[in-house]
């Protein structure tokens, strides 16, 4: 699963208004449980060691082979996934970009090691991040919807394809490279457009 696009964390956090100290002492994060894994949605209250630790993992698993690049999108964790003996197993990001209807949008992205990649964890790690950005109240405009552009060619066949719909996600084409595109949408299109009308089209990396 691809998730479009890099994305500078500045122009995340800008996005968004400032949290306040005491906002930020009122957040908890959320601990889900599938099977052996550990699901933890750490959006906007990541502590310093955990993106250390997700900068290493992409590093050590190849998924990322530019630090800078690593240590910018670990401020865009949404999921850490660990193992029973707490070893990280896959991370979740999000970053925030302006699609063409003027509205914001998470760009989604997964990445779980590949001895971990057992059935369903995708769906889980995938399903809890939409469902917790979504519910989500921070200060300032809240994006309408989470993409996910697939770059494994594997969930584009027509069984994975019946999947994402069953999930929720909505079919909206492919990119320039012949990906498909899937919208979780949060919110309904504004006044006078229907659902793929004008839809973002957010930028590649």
């Amino acid at each position: 699963m691809r998730h479009e696009p890099h994305h500078a964390v500045q122009t995340q956090l800008m996005r968004f208004a400032p949290l306040t100290a005491s906002y930020v002492a009122n957040l908890r994060a959320t601990v889900l449980h599938f099977g052996n894994y550990q699901l933890e949605f750490v959006y906007r209250i990541t502590r310093e060691e955990q993106r250390a630790e997700a900068v290493a993992f992409w590093l050590a698993q190849g998924a990322l082979a530019n630090r800078p690049v690593a240590e910018r999108r670990a401020f865009e964790l949404v999921c850490l996934v660990r193992r029973g003996d707490g070893a990280l197993a896959g991370v979740s990001t999000a970053a925030v970009q302006t699609g063409a209807d003027g509205r914001l949008y998470y760009a989604y992205r997964m990445f779980l090691r590949p001895e971990d990649r057992v059935p369903y964890l995708m769906w889980s790690v995938t399903d809890a991040s939409r469902d917790g950005l979504r519910e989500l109240e921070l200060p300032g405009p809240r994006p309408a919807g989470m993409w996910i552009v697939t770059e494994n060619r594997k969930l584009m066949r027509p069984g994975m394809r019946r999947s994402f719909q069953r999930h929720g996600y909505e079919y909206r084409g492919r990119t320039a490279h012949g990906l498909d595109r899937w919208l979780a949408p949060f919110s309904p299109p504004p006044p006078g457009e229907g659902p793929g009308e004008r839809e973002p089209r957010l930028s590649t990396p």
